[in-house]
């Protein structure tokens, strides 16, 4: 079997998106890929974020369970899956941007406006995963 290298990215403030991105990396792992989770750094200020209680609470969790993206991780990858937190696009919006000078590695952004999120960003990853090996076959 070809071996598929996934890097799973994703901004959350209050964990909601980090679920999608999870879901999304265990069909990735389901299809046998190795996977590299990566949370975007936000872009607000210490001040903003700490008027803001749950989102302060879950950005300490988060920044002790995942590190930012590098550029080294766009280069393992064979795809990258992306999860953006509807409320604020500008972190996925700058990291995409980044992208442009990479060497046209599939972009996934995991969906997220179905009625069962989470069984389609695990669908989502299986389906990336299958179709990255079908392209490096």
């Amino acid at each position: 079997m070809t071996p598929v290298n996934v890097v799973v990215v994703f901004y959350s403030r209050y964990g909601e998106t980090e679920k999608l991105a999870l879901a999304a990396g265990l069909g990735a792992v389901q299809a046998r890929a190795n996977i590299r989770l990566r949370r975007l750094k936000d872009l607000a200020d210490a001040q903003t974020i700490g008027r803001d209680s749950h989102w302060k609470e879950n950005l300490e969790r988060m920044l002790l369970d995942y590190v930012a993206p590098r550029e080294v991780d766009a280069e393992w990858a064979d795809v990258i899956l992306v999860a953006s937190c509807p409320d604020s696009p500008d972190e996925t919006r700058q990291y995409l941007q980044s992208l442009k000078t990479n060497r046209g590695k599939p972009i996934v952004p995991i969906a997220d406006q179905t009625p069962d999120r989470i069984a389609a960003a695990l669908a989502q990853g299986k389906r990336a995963v299958e179709r990255a090996r079908e392209l490096k076959s």
